[in-house]
């Protein structure tokens, strides 16, 4: 019996965490990995994996695996919440290995894998990269989706900090993809051809992947809303929110990670985790290092939709 028939039962009662890169997926996807009914599957979608978890390996950024691609999809996740031939594909790794930081990858990988073997449970997809495709898992699956969202001005920040910008080829190359954003279509195809700058692109791909979430995600009751200015003031009660969502337990484990990752400290907070996060600091310093003119554009790209998502206009003061 196979996927057209009855999705893997591990997979159909397994929770896809996302939303952007740099939304805070990898923070609430460690969060919900401290309920013990659960083992965590970290970014299946992304093409550029390091030897520290398994990846389908998609061509693109945010490939979209529509209804067409259903099987190929299931299959392979399927295939990595096996327990499978961990010890193997371990030693295969660690054999690849030619560097210190790469032999620290392969024994990630072990440290990640190795509870698997033990135990036979669901997972957290933890995946900015399943945005598009959290849709055909939740509606083929059944999975429960939690949506994670920053304010655009600190979403664009991060993405200006930490790299060059976004390519649109890589979402106007999927037709299946465009047929689901006809809103988006001709900017997305635009911005794939000519220059823009990264400010341009970061709200433009806030508001497709955001677009896309609020027609097609938010609509269905599987889904939930995680906004990075939950966890400043109410960090304990959302952490509570999101395992009852899933079906999690709290636990002592969930307990310490909020303590020990949820604090106000001195200074900077650059070279911390993507995990570890003063919640002040985090909703506040994107109006400390963007200008009033770079606030102004990204506020005329995404207003209307950020409102949807509680960013109205006293969000914008900067």
């Amino acid at each position: 019996m196979g996927a057209q028939d009855r999705p893997d039962p591990l997979l159909a009662r397994s929770v896809i965490v996302t939303g952007t890169h740099y939304s805070t997926t990898t923070l609430v996807g460690a969060l919900l990995h401290t309920a013990p009914e659960f083992h965590l599957l970290h970014e299946p979608l992304n093409p550029e994996p390091t030897p520290s978890y398994d990846s389908l390996g998609p061509p693109r950024w945010y490939e979209y695996y529509d209804d067409s691609r259903w099987e190929e999809l299931h299959d392979n996740l399927a295939r990595i919440l096996q327990r499978g031939p961990v010890i193997p594909e371990f030693l295969a790794r660690l054999g690849r290995a030619r560097s210190p930081k790469q032999l620290g990858q392969a024994l990630r990988y072990a440290q990640r894998k190795f509870p698997v073997l033990l135990a036979r449970k669901p997972a957290i997809l933890k995946g900015p990269f399943l945005a598009f495709s959290a849709l055909t898992l939740q509606q083929r699956a059944g999975c429960k989706v939690v949506l994670c969202v920053r304010h655009p001005g600190a979403f664009a920040e991060s993405l200006l900090r930490k790299t060059d910008g976004f390519c649109f080829r890589d979402l106007a190359s999927q037709p299946a993809l465009m047929a689901m954003l006809p809103d988006e279509a001709d900017e997305i195809a635009r911005s794939a051809r000519e220059d823009r700058t990264p400010l341009e692109q970061a709200a433009l791909l806030w508001r497709v992947v955001y677009g896309f979430a609020a027609n097609h995600l938010l609509p269905d009751p599987r889904t939930t809303l995680v906004r990075q200015e939950d966890f400043m003031g109410h960090r304990d009660a959302t952490a509570r929110r999101l395992l009852a969502f899933i079906g999690g337990t709290e636990t002592a484990a969930t307990r310490r990670f909020l303590i020990q990752n949820f604090q106000t400290r001195a200074g900077d907070s650059d070279r911390d985790s993507y995990i570890r996060r003063d919640p002040r600091l985090a909703t506040m310093k994107w109006r400390q290092r963007l200008s009033g003119e770079d606030v102004k554009l990204l506020q005329t790209m995404t207003a209307p939709l950020a409102a949807t998502f509680g960013y109205g206009e006293a969000s914008w003061q900067h």
